[in-house]
Order: C-alpha cells, then sequence, then structure tokens
C-alpha cells in the first residue's frame, strides 16, 4: 500500500464518487471495497478529470485531510473506517499528534487542532473514555482561553456534552465529575454542581485538590455565588478583548474595570494572563498606578510571564 503524508488541513476539495465494485489494497493480496458515495480528494492534487481514477494515495490522503477540517461531515464514520483499514498508519500519526498536543493544554491552536483528531478516532471507538473526556477538556480550556472567552456559553455547552457522555461509560470518575461540577458552576447551575462536586471529592486522591475543592462546596453551601454566572463574564472580557484590539481603549477599560468591581472573575480565576489583560486596559485608559498594580499581580501569579514582564517596565513610576 501507498504511504501518505498528512498535509496542513487547509486544503480546498473537490468530490469523486468511486466506481461500483472499487477496492483499495490493504496488504498482500487482501482488499476492502470502497462505498459508492462522493469522496473527498485535495483539490490541488486532484485529477483534473474527475472521471479518471485517483491514486490510493490521493484517495487516502484526501479522506484524511477532509477529516481534519469536518469531522462532523454525514459521512465521517464511514470516511474513518476506510483509514482505519486502508491507512491504519494515518489514524497512528493521530495518536502521534495528540501525544505531542497533550504537553499544549491551553494553546488555543493545539487545542482547535486537537478536537478534530480526537473526533476521527472517537468515530472508531465511541465508547472510549479518555477520548470523550479529553474532548470536554478542551472545550474547557477554549471557553476559558483569552480569546475564546467572547464563545464562552457555546464552548461550555459542547464541554459538558461531552464529559456527560463520558460519565455514561465511568459514572464515578472524580477528574471527569469535577470537570462537569466546573462546568455547571461557571454557567450558573449551582445545584448541579454541588452534586457533581460532592461526587468526586472524596474521591480526589490528591489531599490540596481535594481541600480545595471542599472549600468550594462550602461556599456554595452557604449561598456565597457569583453576582452573574461566571460565562457571562468571560463572555463580557470577551467583548472587551475585541474592543481593545480594535482600537477601542477607552471602552476596554470600562467594560473590564466593571468586572474588576464585580470581583467574581479575579476571586473565581486569578490567572496571569487575566491581570496582564486588566494592566494592558489600564494603560490604555491612562491609570498607570491601575496598570502597574495589575501588572503586578500577573507577575506574581506567573513570573516567566514575559508580556507581563515588559509591560510592568513600562508602568513602573520612575525613582
Amino acid at each position: 500500500m501507498t504511504t501518505v503524508s498528512p498535509k496542513p488541513a487547509t486544503a480546498a476539495f473537490v468530490f469523486w464518487t468511486p466506481p461500483p465494485g472499487m477496492t483499495l489494497s490493504v496488504g498482500d493480496d487482501e482488499h476492502i471495497d470502497l462505498p459508492v458515495i462522493p469522496i473527498p480528494l485535495c483539490a490541488a492534487d486532484a485529477p483534473a478529470d474527475l472521471t479518471v481514477t485517483p491514486s490510493e494515495r490521493l484517495i487516502g490522503e484526501g479522506i484524511y485531510e477532509y477529516l481534519r477540517v469536518h469531522p462532523d461531515t454525514d459521512n465521517a464514520a464511514i470516511f474513518a473506517d476506510i483509514l482505519r483499514q486502508a491507512y491504519p498508519f494515518l489514524i497512528s500519526d493521530i495518536g502521534s499528534q495528540l501525544l505531542l498536543l497533550d504537553f499544549r493544554p491551553h494553546d488555543d491552536v493545539a487545542l482547535q487542532t486537537k478536537i478534530p483528531l480526537l473526533k476521527i478516532l472517537l468515530l472508531l471507538d465511541d465508547t472510549n473514555f479518555g477520548l470523550l473526556h479529553k474532548l470536554g477538556v478542551a472545550c474547557f480550556n477554549l471557553a476559558v482561553h483569552p480569546r475564546h472567552q467572547i464563545a464562552a456559553t457555546e464552548h461550555l455547552k459542547l464541554a459538558r456534552q461531552w464529559f456527560e457522555k463520558a460519565r455514561r461509560v465511568r459514572p464515578d470518575e472524580e477528574s471527569n465529575l469535577n470537570y462537569l461540577g466546573q462546568v455547571c458552576y461557571l454557567t450558573g447551575n449551582y445545584h448541579q454542581a454541588k452534586l457533581y462536586w460532592q461526587g468526586a471529592v472524596n474521591r480526589l486522591k490528591n489531599q490540596q485538590e481535594q481541600s480545595q475543592l471542599q472549600e468550594r462546596l462550602d461556599l456554595l453551601a452557604q449561598g456565597v455565588v457569583p453576582i452573574e454566572p461566571l460565562q457571562m463574564q468571560l463572555e463580557q472580557l470577551g467583548q472587551a478583548r475585541q474592543l481593545f484590539d480594535s482600537g477601542d481603549l477607552a471602552k476596554a477599560y470600562e467594560h473590564t474595570e466593571k468586572l474588576v468591581h464585580q470581583g467574581d472573575l479575579l476571586r473565581e480565576l486569578p490567572h496571569a494572563d487575566l491581570y496582564y489583560f486588566i494592566g494592558l486596559c489600564r494603560e490604555g485608559g491612562d491609570d498607570l498606578a491601575g496598570a502597574f498594580e495589575a501588572l503586578t499581580m500577573a507577575c506574581q501569579l506567573d513570573d516567566k510571564h514575559e508580556q507581563a514582564r515588559t509591560a510592568l517596565q513600562r508602568v513602573s513610576p520612575t525613582t
């Protein structure tokens, strides 16, 4: 069988329908039937005349690249099965890519690359707990990522769907229950968050994580919850980022200060990137003292945050 080298998943596609009875080789003197459905081919490599049968290499390459872009297409399961039988080395390549992407859990480009790859593998094993859980985690991390917070509601909705599917496979898995609690908490479903966290807290093996989760449960029991669901505040923060990126610094400053005064995001998600952005907005709004305070906190939370360190030098009072 011909070896296929993966290409960047950016190509346009054309569709070719194989004739009845066409097969693909899967080994020495072994073949599988190719279904008579439109097969995606990378447009740049496809024959100009689509009545000409493409090579097995082009067929495998086209299916692989198409699934990387459209893992939810109607024939996705059929395409994935073709890869499994006729191009198993491409399935192995997906596994290798995912291992590398696991080292970049908060990189949004890595997350957006990871999600379709996980979906391809899930087409071949739809009750795989690990795949379902990792899809939930990837969607959750996108929801809180600075460049994707404006779509936090949609990302959290998808995260919960994947975590719920994983829970059907392993109802008592503590990490999955913990994430489900986090999703429900962020979306304002505090009663459900409490139930999931109660299911997770005694199963957590890390004592520090167990103590932190118990503290959150205690606050929930006391009725200490955000003024409005945190997903709404994340989307407001995303709007502030859009205003900042478009050059409307005054409105971006106004949006972020409102969130700072509410206090919920800073208490619940005290990330260095959040304080860094607050510092930038304050700098843009000529609030240099406030910028210095926020950027100092960003550096305290992450002493390797080079952007925050550089910005802090800009706003530091001269001596």
